[in-house]
């Protein structure tokens, strides 16, 4: 026989044998899905790789040449590097000012701004028209191109200031554009290194893999079957392999191709947000990398592939299972349930006795390791409650007559092993993605105060940050003046200077009225000591704050008018206090609005005490809900996996009882037992998983810190197990029924 001939039996002979296989459709859509996930996970690495190379190269194309650099050439601006914040994301504006209307533009715009005049891009127009602040900068002249963006939501902008705001002594003669590197502003400032989201993706390649082994052996005894037979007949590995092939090429191509569509599709179609993370991708940039996300699908495919035929051995009959085993694999069963709930009560319970100071390390061992045990521990919990009602279910089969319940209650109570194998993807995604989003959103310490303080006093007070030696008096005056009624100020200053052994002091100064608003008594003209209070939590709050030294020692109030009569680097409060008269909180954007218009740029600054800690942490937050984007996926793989490797399970068992369709005539067995042998056991996992999951997030919850457990990342993970619950017992009892419609009486 020709070799081409023998290799296109072999292929016809493996398309035939995986059709009528025992589970050979659910092991079809495995491959599928695991071809497909593993796709994904492929292209995924591609567009990070892809966008972080578009971000690079049109941050470098628009970055500013300074004179500083080229000292030969002419200058055709003045520019600024500035940044702003909006719902508390930091983003850049370069404040910057033509020579003349000729000069040569920065990428992505198509005229100079006049002064007052600024050009924003899409994403920071839309963000201040929804803020109610489009006149943020001044007049909106256009909106800059994509080629001048580093990324589609990109918050940009080119101001050219008034004559007012304009700080000449600050700025920079700029000689061009462009570069080969990014320049000093952008997004890639505030993105997370290209690594660390390559090494996230691991979430969802890992779980990817797993889905690939499962199901690649997927009814495996019936192909080790034929796998010895292949060899008993002279066959070698090429053989086994052709023959592999066959069974397993469709659908593992064609999940391939499914997974590499959404990159593809995204190439072709245009700019998409990724949901939850809101993030823009860059159809420009996949379709500059459409060959590597081509050749990634095709790098999954081959590698499902590969395990598929790699995984398939001869089978040594000589090897034979212990019942032994077997049932001390059930005894471990249950003494892990009965583990499970007091390792969930040692995890929540031990750790909060030990001194955060002196044991924050041990005290983290301690939680993440009883939370791995509890990982481990609940499926099994699970599958002896699940047995419990399995024994019961099966005698009440004397009042209902469900043949279906009575095979699955009997099953259930024999072999809890398999319950727990069949819930532990559930029970495992239900806690580990609480804990990745717990872990998502940790603050430091100082952005913990931070958002302490913003709970505590709101905006009632706020700080308003000078520079030295940028602003005049008669300057600060008109601002401070066309702040909204109502506001109060007082100044904060330094005393003593350690280099001298002096003991650095705090001092208060401002009018009687300002004073009052903070809760101090007014006393006479000239200043005094004041001991640091106890009662009154804002005044303690801001002293937390602006104080220097030790808090024993007190602090200096002086009445009086809190500037100088001529600011001066060295006579420069370190910040001013403005304080709402009322006691209601102040209107921020407003003041922000008043400090931009009236003063220089980067002359002052307002915001709440601690904020640009906030801001560092939130966008800290922002990258670790990148873990939880990817992450979230990977779970739901792995449970998927377990499900698909027990639906399989369920299948061989329903095979074995097909003969009972025989004898009652009826098919509804089936779904009864699909029912009780996967959906009520998911269903529960479910349940339990949650309130575990709950249970185990308390110690780590804290308003304080960000660390607060989503609810609706909780509940709509609980409905997409729950979903996949579903799918698995209407899957498992119509393939069940198809097992049975082609069963025959064998044997004599």
């Amino acid at each position: 026989m020709k070799r081409s001939s023998l290799r296109s039996q072999l292929l016809r002979m493996g398309w035939a044998a995986g059709r009528r296989a025992e589970g050979g459709r659910i092991r079809r859509v495995a491959l599928l899905l695991a071809a497909a996930a593993l796709a994904v996970g492929l292209t995924a690495e591609v567009a990070v790789y892809a966008a972080y190379d578009g971000i690079e190269r049109r941050s470098a194309s628009r970055s500013l040449q300074f004179q500083a650099d080229f000292p030969g050439r002419e200058t055709v601006a003045r520019a600024i590097d500035g940044f702003d914040t909006l719902d508390q994301r930091q983003y850049s504006v370069v404040y910057i000012r033509p020579e003349s209307p000729g000069s040569p533009l920065p990428v992505g715009l198509g005229e100079w701004p006049k002064p007052g005049e600024a050009v924003l891009s899409p994403a920071l127009l839309t963000a201040l028209r929804n803020a109610g602040e489009q006149k943020r900068y001044g007049r909106v002249l256009d909106t800059i191109t994509a080629p001048g963006l580093a990324g589609p939501g990109e918050l940009y902008a080119y101001v050219n200031p008034t004559d007012r705001q304009f700080n000449a002594d600050k700025a920079f003669d700029v000689v061009g554009f462009g570069g080969s590197a990014p320049g000093s502003s952008g997004d890639w400032l505030f993105i997370a290194p290209r690594e660390r989201l390559q090494t996230a993706l691991y979430l969802l390649l890992v779980p990817a893999l797993v889905l690939t082994v499962i199901a690649a052996r997927m009814g495996s005894a019936a192909r080790d079957r034929r796998t010895a037979l292949i060899s008993a007949l002279g066959g070698g590995w090429r053989h086994r392999l052709w023959l592999n092939l066959g069974e397993s090429a469709l659908p593992v191509l064609s999940g391939a191709l499914l997974g590499t569509l959404p990159a593809l599709a995204v190439a072709v179609t245009g700019d998409v947000t990724l949901p939850w993370i809101d993030y823009r991708l860059s159809a420009a940039d996949l379709v500059h990398w459409w060959r590597a996300l081509a050749l990634a699908g095709g790098a999954a495919a081959a590698a499902v592939m590969l395990l598929v035929c790699a995984l398939h051995r001869t089978p040594n009959p000589a090897k034979a299972r212990s019942t032994r085993l077997a049932a001390r694999r059930e005894r471990v069963v249950q003494w892990a349930a009965m583990a499970c709930p007091l390792l969930v009560f040692a995890t929540v319970w031990v750790p909060g006795l030990l001194d955060v100071a002196r044991h924050s390390q041990l005290r983290s061992t301690l939680y993440l390791t009883g939370v791995a045990l509890v990982m481990l521990t609940l499926p099994c919990a699970v599958a002896v409650g699940a047995a419990a009602v399995g024994s019961r279910l099966a005698r009440s089969v004397r009042r209902t007559g469900s043949a279906g319940a009575l095979v699955a209650g009997r099953h259930a109570a024999a072999h809890p092993a398999i319950t727990a194998r069949l819930v532990a993807g559930v029970c495992i995604a239900m806690v580990l993605i609480s804990q990745l989003q717990l872990k998502s959103t940790q603050y430091g310490s100082t952005a913990q105060a931070a958002a302490a303080t913003l709970q505590t006093i709101g905006t009632r007070v706020l700080v308003m940050d000078l520079k030295g030696g940028q602003l005049t008096r008669e300057q600060a005056d008109r601002a401070l003046a066309d702040l909204p009624a109502g506001t109060r100020t007082l100044a904060v200053y330094q005393e003593g200077s350690p280099e001298r052994g002096e003991l650095p002091v705090t001092r208060l100064q401002g009018s009687c009225a300002a004073l009052e608003t903070l809760g101090l008594d007014c006393g006479s003209r000239g200043t005094r000591t004041v001991d640091v209070p106890q009662g009154d939590v804002t005044l303690r709050t801001v002293l937390g704050w602006v104080m220097v030294g030790p808090a024993t020692g007190g602090f200096k109030v002086s009445r009086s008018d809190p500037l100088p009569a001529k600011l001066t680097e060295e006579n420069t409060p370190q910040s001013l206090l403005l304080l709402s008269s009322d006691r209601t909180g102040l209107p921020l954007a407003k003041i922000r609005q008043t400090v931009r218009d009236r003063l220089p740029i980067g002359a002052a600054s307002v915001g709440t005490f601690g904020e640009t800690w906030l801001i560092g942490a939130n966008l800290s937050a922002e990258h670790g809900r990148w873990v939880v984007f990817l992450g979230v996926p990977g779970v739901l793989l792995i449970a998927l996996a377990a499900a698909l490797a027990n639906l399989a399970e369920f299948v061989r068992l329903s095979r074995a009882v097909a003969p009972l369709s025989v004898l009652t005539g009826r098919r509804r067995l089936f779904w009864t037992s699909s029912a009780w042998s996967l959906l009520v056991p998911l269903l529960s996992a479910i349940v339990w998983g949650c309130v575990t999951a709950v249970w185990l997030a308390a110690p780590q919850e804290d308003a304080t810190r960000g660390i607060e457990l989503s609810g609706s990342l909780l509940w709509g993970t609980a409905m997409g197990l729950a979903l996949l619950s579903l799918l698995a017992w209407c899957w498992g009892a119509r393939s069940a029924i198809n097992e049975a419609t082609r069963w025959r009486p064998y044997g004599a």
